[in-house]
């Protein structure tokens, strides 16, 4: 669907994209405007509207909705008929939602046209009860795109699904430290809470076991209830702390796999989720009985609804804000302030790492060719990261699926250039435009640099002088320049990279009076354009002695 801003006297059968109120009602999105329409428009004032044209493969939302929401809803789970451009998915039966956020945060990453909304997982819910939201946000997409989201979708199950609120017996095993009343006073304040929260998933407790809390005794104890449970829970007399600690290293000796090791939480961090088999077993946190527990419970059901558990379905679950909490009059004697250890004089600067292009030249993706194990552009990016650079952005576009997997578990920034074909300018512009005003500069850094470190940029850096406004920084060997580029923040508005050719561009002339030269060597400003680059690379090419000097040097 093209949309645009129309004049209302060409308006004639263009779709309005909103609701638009008159005194005499409302002519709803999606609307294909008449003439008579215009003429009350007209009336009213209005003398421009922003309005769409179907194509002639393009879908209403409602056709559209009627051809994702099949897709999408699985065991027990049903939908209403679309209405507008919303559609309400809910329960068809009373059980346990099941979805996986992290599959939930893909499809809605497939197109900001269309958004899934979805209550917990994991929780129980009775027939009727609207467990998501399915909505198209234009009142037309294309047909390619609902194609493109159904090839996405077809490799898994689907993503909203329920299932039966069934008994599920499981094993307690207590792990005796102290072996005292306070020991059993703890382990009936966790068992009681246990209760209180699984009762309603259908767990019921129907074996006891006991065992002193040494690594051969819960090994042999947890082997035994395993081979007769489907579930097994321990409930610890001492937390673990790490992850070689007792129970920890009981599990690793008897178990197939261990699923989850730990909850990324100060209350609940030895969590463990684990494999033997057929069956289940799950090490309770020390502090459940005395910290929230919503973490924990759910990472809880996960492991005993699912029928087949797998690291993946722990990964990336957000945890929840801490609660609110006060500082005592001792602890605030106490605090530190991290600022007040950094060199007041050092200049703040950010680098942008430029992974956005096409790579025609190279015949293939060469930011991803595997160079040491990892893809090309990496390299770039973990110098950036080891740097003093901060904050760190990786600019992204052609294939950009493939290069953000690699940084999903990386506190960096990635933003996607949707432009990139127009060139790196785009790039560059975009990643400038996101730099903190309190950075005094930004490093621009193409990503296919394979030999860029970490110590070379802190050069760059420490060659910024913190204080002179306008600062362009050019790395140089054997008097020809090249990439990466310092700029500094009032000169972004023309902000550059060095061609490959090395000749300066008209926008480095302009700049020349404040222009300072960092020496390197050719190794570290190898940049890799053509297939013959990649394949010296992949070979892995001697470092000559002349360059290891250099490096050693610097």
């Amino acid at each position: 669907m093209k949309t645009g801003e129309f004049d209302i006297n060409r308006a004639d059968g263009k779709i309005l994209l909103n609701d638009i109120r008159l005194d005499t009602g409302i002519l709803p999105r999606g609307h294909k405007l008449t003439k008579e329409d215009i003429l009350y428009l007209k009336m009213t004032g209005i003398k421009k509207i922003t309005a769409g044209v179907m194509g002639v493969s393009d879908l209403s939302a409602e056709n559209a909705l009627s051809n994702l929401a099949p897709r999408i809803c699985g065991k027990n789970v049903v939908y209403t008929t679309p209405e507008s451009n919303l559609c309400k998915i809910a329960a068809g039966e009373d059980g346990i939602f099941i979805c996986q956020e992290n599959r939930i945060r893909k499809f809605n990453r497939m197109s900001s046209r269309i958004a899934l909304n979805v209550i917990a997982p994991y929780q129980n819910v009775q027939k009727g009860d609207v467990i998501a939201l399915l909505k198209v946000f234009p009142p037309a997409v294309e047909e390619d795109l609902l194609e493109e989201i159904d090839f996405k979708l077809s490799g898994n199950d689907p993503l909203l699904s329920l299932e039966d609120a069934k008994k599920e017996q499981a094993a307690l095993i207590y792990t005796r430290f102290y072996d005292d009343k306070e020991e059993e006073k703890h382990f009936s304040a966790v068992v009681r809470k246990m209760v209180k929260n699984y009762t309603p998933l259908g767990l019921e407790f129907t074996a006891e076991y006991s065992c002193p809390h040494t690594v051969d005794d819960i090994a042999a104890t947890v082997a035994h209830a395993a081979g007769r449970h489907r579930i097994v829970m321990i409930v610890p007399g001492l937390p673990a702390s790490h992850p070689d600690d007792t129970a920890p290293a009981a599990l690793k000796s008897i178990v197939d796999s261990i699923v989850c090791e730990g909850l990324p939480q100060t209350d609940a961090a030895d969590l463990l989720i684990a494999l033997k088999r057929n069956s289940k077993i799950i090490h309770m946190p020390y502090l459940y009985d005395r910290a929230p527990a919503a973490m924990t419970d759910l990472f809880v059901r996960i492991a005993v609804k699912k029928e087949k558990i797998a690291q993946t379905d722990f990964a990336g679950i957000r945890i929840p804000p801490l609660e609110k909490t006060e500082l005592s009059e001792r602890e605030k004697d106490m605090l530190i302030a991290p600022d007040a250890q950094k060199d007041p004089k050092a200049p703040a600067i950010a680098a942008v790492i430029l992974a956005a292009g096409i790579s025609s030249r190279a015949r293939r993706n060469k930011l991803m060719v595997k160079v040491d194990g990892r893809p090309l552009f990496m390299k770039a990016v973990e110098a950036a990261v080891k740097s003093k650079a901060s904050p760190v952005f990786v600019i992204t576009g052609y294939d950009a699926e493939s290069l953000e997997e690699q940084l999903e578990d990386i506190d960096i920034n990635v933003l996607r250039n949707h432009d990139y074909a127009s060139g790196v300018k785009t790039s560059i512009r975009l990643g400038l435009k996101s730099v903190p005003s309190g950075c005094d500069g930004a490093l621009l850094i193409p990503a296919d640099m394979p030999n860029i470190t970490p110590e070379y940029l802190n050069r760059m850096i420490s060659s910024f002088k913190r204080g002179k406004e306008k600062q362009l920084l050019v790395s140089a060997c054997g008097g020809r320049k090249h990439n990466p580029v310092l700029w500094s923040s009032s000169l972004y508005s023309s902000a550059d990279l060095v061609p490959e050719d090395s000749h300066l561009r008209q926008v480095f002339l302009e700049h020349s009076d404040y222009l300072g030269m960092v020496e390197t060597n050719a190794e570290t400003c190898l940049d890799v354009n053509f297939p013959n680059d990649l394949e010296k690379l992949t070979k892995g090419v001697q470092t000559t002695k002349a360059d290891k000097k250099t490096l050693k040097t610097k």
